[in-house]
């Protein structure tokens, strides 16, 4: 999904498709894939059946053979739904960009976690196409040294063309790279200083710029320049290259003329078997090393089967995303922060998360805590307190005057409409909301609201933020650790859903940006995560934790920004002892 950007002034009607690339209606199997695996069900393994001249043991097809013979230097990972393309600028899918950014495609430069992990600390930029970068006093100019023994997949050797040509391309709402573009509305010029040399120039100093250019993969200005497509070319700088994409089975292998440290594994491989229950039998028969997301309704029953506990250690990717309740701030009720901030104290997050979603989730306050999508220490939990968010009601002048049990001020009642995306799977006849949705309707019900629900399709779903045509909605926000939240913060900004406006926040965003050191932000947040508390533009609920599977034999995987970077794994087919220190026990507790 996209990640949320320095402001952009997108105007009102082409709200909905930057709106559908950064949210998702809760219960969808995502906006931008397929429908997901599935629901979980137990695989029964069958008695192998003897056949004339075979063996009686488990029959295996050429296929499987040849799984099993690269198996020593192979690592195979398990994916839930399969992209619809690999372009990495072209409306990427979550599992588009885990093959292609950094494996096959790379950037000037990377945002790297912190030793130790999420949470251990801010992370900070490392070197990537770009050898060294610097930023002019005024902070107006940055001027990176490209690397010089860099070269393309197909022997091209990159230039300062090729730079120019994607920054320019990422850019352009033209180019389709709508993920992008609002990241990037800052850069004035993209300039060619000399075949090694790239100068940035922006329209105002901003320190998230340098995150946002470790999203932009450089691209060869050759093989990309009339279509981002490229005829199906996959044709990056990374150490791997994609070599076969058939049958649901993406096999990247190891670019021998790789310009920086060649990676330890051979080959990789990502399959999609969208029965879940198959996919975890395969695992435990070695033909998955990662499964990144065990099916919800049966953790930890999944991770505890024989044959799995001692093979695999549970990984939590930790992404940096969050549920939350977005409230239509430019008209009453919730155009008075009090409202808002009732709201959020008639929710009971951690039941939320311990009763409906699996504890596969943390309950949090807003988006700012270690790792997350505004890296910073995380402000303490609001507990649910009914009579402390009715004081405040009535403090706004909605009371329950007549004693019906709903408020009203003067002749308006407390009345709003929710909206709800379409579930992923069906619900027993006659009931209408799952027990997570109806949780949220109940809670303000029984504070005085008179509350309407809708449940649309994900295109309605957007269309109705867009045109403002809600008072609640329930989304889930997916994007970047420490991106730039002024795009969905700030007043005006073009991901603003509930058009909430604080000057407060507006002062604190404005400090935030003018900081290039991500470790210089971790403070600024936290004050940031005070005026959020106070103003309560929306309402956070949780943010998941998914958990899944890592092989044993995988060493070096340090979850970060929602996936693992696989240049620094390695394979230990011998070693089936206890996880490192990135993956947890398997147990039955969250």
């Amino acid at each position: 999904m996209g990640h949320m950007a320095q402001q952009a002034r997108v105007p009102r009607g082409a709200l909905t498709a930057a709106i559908a690339a950064v949210i998702t209606a809760i219960a969808l199997g995502g906006c931008e894939t397929p429908p997901r695996a599935r629901p979980w069900r137990h695989a029964e393994e069958t008695s192998p059946v003897a056949t004339p001249g075979k063996s009686a043991s488990r029959e295996l097809d050429e296929q499987a053979l040849a799984i099993r013979a690269n198996r020593p230097h192979t690592l195979r990972i398990h994916m839930d739904t399969e992209p619809r393309a690999l372009e990495p600028m072209i409306a990427p899918s979550t599992w588009t960009r885990r093959i292609t950014m950094g494996p096959v495609f790379e950037t000037l430069l990377r945002f790297a976690p912190p030793d130790g992990g999420a949470g251990a600390g801010p992370g900070h930029y490392v070197p990537g196409l770009a050898r060294t970068w610097r930023i002019d006093g005024d902070g107006l100019s940055i001027y990176f040294e490209l690397e010089p023994q860099v070269s393309f997949h197909d022997g091209q050797a990159m230039t300062a063309s090729d730079v120019q040509f994607s920054l320019d391309t990422a850019r352009d709402p033209k180019r389709e790279a709508n993920h992008l573009w609002p990241l990037l509305v800052d850069i004035k010029q993209v300039d060619k200083i000399s075949p090694r040399m790239v100068r940035v120039q922006l329209s105002r100093p901003n320190g998230y710029i340098l995150r946002a250019l470790a999203e932009v993969p450089i691209l060869p200005y050759g093989v990309y320049e009339q279509s981002l497509a490229a005829g199906g070319r996959m044709v990056g700088t990374g150490p791997w290259q994609v070599t076969s994409w058939k049958n649901g089975t993406v096999h990247l292998t190891r670019f021998p003329r790789y310009w920086g440290k060649l990676p330890a594994i051979t080959d990789v491989e990502f399959v999609y078997q969208p029965d879940a229950a198959r996919a975890l039998l395969d695992a435990k028969h070695g033909d998955f090393d990662l499964i990144p997301e065990l099916i919800p309704a049966h953790w930890p029953q999944q991770a505890s089967a024989p044959g799995v506990a001692s093979a695999f250690g549970v990984i939590r990717l930790a992404p940096p995303r969050f549920r939350a309740l977005v409230l239509a701030g430019d008209a009453p009720p919730f155009d008075d922060a009090r409202v808002r901030r009732a709201v959020s104290m008639l929710v009971d997050r951690t039941g939320l998360c311990e009763d409906y979603l699996h504890n596969l989730a943390r309950p949090v306050a807003g988006p700012v805590w270690p790792g997350g999508p505004i890296d910073g220490a995380a402000p303490s939990m609001p507990v649910r307190d009914p009579i402390a968010a009715g004081k405040l009601l009535d403090e706004a002048g909605w009371t329950d005057a007549d004693g019906d049990r709903q408020r009203e001020r003067g002749k308006d009642k407390l009345k709003i409409v929710m909206l709800f995306g379409e579930r992923a799977q069906p619900l027993p006849p006659g009931k209408k909301l799952d027990e997570e949705r109806q949780m949220l309707v109940d809670d303000l019900r029984e504070a005085g609201f008179i509350v309407d629900f809708k449940i649309v399709g994900d295109q309605t779903f957007a269309k109705r933020i867009a045109d403002h045509q809600f008072g609640a909605a329930l989304i889930e926000w997916d994007g970047a650790v420490d991106s730039d939240p002024s795009r969905w913060l700030e007043t005006g900004g073009g991901q603003n859903l509930g058009n909430v406006s604080s000057p407060r926040i507006d002062h604190l965003l404005a400090n935030l940006r003018a900081v290039w050191d991500p470790a210089g932000r971790v403070a600024l947040a936290s004050e940031l995560a005070l005026a959020f508390a106070d103003e309560q533009p929306f309402v956070v609920l949780a943010a998941p934790e998914p958990a899944g599977l890592i092989a044993r034999r995988v060493k070096g995987a340090v979850p970060w920004d929602g996936w693992i970077d696989l240049q620094t794994l390695s394979l230990d087919p011998d070693d089936r002892s206890a996880p490192s220190k990135t993956t947890d026990p398997i147990s039955s507790g969250h």
